[in-house]
C-alpha cells in the first residue's frame, strides 16, 4: 500500500519542517549564548578574585599597583598639618597601609609613612617612637598580635607576640588611635620576610621623605586565626595619625564571584523567557 501526499499537503510539510530547523537553530544559538554569557562571567569573577594585588614583592617599595584592592589609603596633610585626629605634618602622616593573603596561606603586610621607622621623630622638646603593627585575627575587635620591629643598616627585623595587654597612645585624647604598641604577652615563633625603604615617592601626595616597610609570615604562625576577617593597624607614640585596613576571609571573595555568575546567568534567563 503507498501513500500520495497532494501538492498542497507536501507545501504544508515544507513549512512545517522549516518551521522546525528555524526553531532548532535559535535553541542551538541561545545556548551557545548562554555557554558565552557564563563564560564571560566567570572570567571576569575570576578576575575579581585575583583583582588586584596578584604577587607582593617584599622590597621595600610600596607598590600601589602591587598592593591594588588590598591596601588603604590615608596619605594627605590638612590644614595647618592636620593629619587627624592631631597635627604633625608629612612627619607623622600615616600614608598607606597594606595586607594580603595569598592561596598558600601567606600573609603580607606593607606600611608607608612620613613617620621615620627606623629612628623615631623628635619635636617640641619630646622623642617619639614608632608603634607596632597590631593584628586582629578572630571578630572580637581586640588586636591579637603585635609585629614589633627594628631597622639596623636598613635592614628590618620582626618579632611576633601574641598579645595580653596592649600600651596606649601618650595622649588620652588621641584614643580613637589605640593600641600603640605590645605592653605583655608572649612571643611566637614564626618566619618573617622583611624589607626597609626610604625615598621621595611618587604616591605621596604631599612631597618629602616617607618610610617603607614590607614583609610576610605564615598564616599559620596565628593559632588564633579563626577563618574571618583580619585587621592591620599602626600609630605612633603620641596617636597624632592613625591607620587600619581590614580584608575579609579568603572564603568571601570567592563567594562573591561565584554569586555575580550566578546573578548574571539568572538574570539572562529571564529575559529570554520574557522574550
Amino acid at each position: 500500500m503507498s501513500y500520495h501526499v497532494k501538492g498542497e499537503g507536501r507545501i504544508e510539510m515544507a513549512r512545517l519542517l522549516q518551521n522546525y530547523i528555524t526553531i532548532t537553530l535559535n535553541v542551538r544559538r541561545r545556548t551557545m549564548t548562554m555557554k558565552k554569557l557564563i563564560l564571560g562571567l566567570t572570567v571576569a569573577a575570576v578576575m575579581l578574585i585575583s583583582t588586584t594585588a596578584s604577587a607582593i614583592t617584599v622590597d621595600g617599595n610600596f607598590s600601589l599597583a602591587e598592593w591594588n584592592g588590598y591596601y588603604a589609603n590615608d596619605d594627605g596633610v590638612g590644614p595647618g598639618g592636620y593629619v587627624g585626629p592631631a597635627y604633625g605634618g608629612q612627619s607623622f602622616d600615616a600614608e598607606y597601609l597594606g595586607l594580603y593573603l595569598d592561596n598558600s596561606g601567606k600573609l603580607y603586610f606593607g606600611l608607608q609613612t612620613g613617620f621615620n621607622l627606623a629612628s623615631g621623630v623628635t619635636t617640641g622638646g619630646y622623642h617619639y617612637n614608632p608603634g607596632d603593627l597590631a593584628l586582629e585575627v578572630n571578630g572580637d575587635g581586640v588586636y591579637d598580635y603585635a609585629i614589633r620591629f627594628s631597622i639596623s643598616g636598613g635592614v628590618p627585623t620582626y618579632t611576633l607576640y601574641q598579645v595580653s595587654t596592649w600600651q596606649n597612645v601618650m595622649y588620652s585624647q588621641f584614643g580613637i588611635s589605640d593600641p600603640f604598641k605590645y605592653a605583655t604577652g608572649s612571643s611566637v615563633p614564626t618566619t618573617f620576610t622583611g624589607a626597609y625603604g626610604t625615598g621621595v615617592f611618587a604616591n605621596n601626595s604631599d612631597g618629602g621623605t616617607s618610610y617603607v616597610l614590607e614583609g610576610s609570615l605564615d598564616l599559620s604562625s596565628l593559632s588564633l586565626y579563626n577563618g574571618g576577617n583580619l585587621t592591620l593597624h599602626w600609630t605612633m607614640e603620641c596617636g597624632n595619625d592613625y591607620i587600619n585596613k581590614t580584608i575579609p576571609e579568603p572564603g568571601t571573595i570567592f563567594l562573591l564571584g561565584s554569586g555575580l555568575v550566578g546573578c548574571g546567568a539568572l538574570g539572562f534567563i529571564r529575559r529570554k523567557r520574557k522574550a
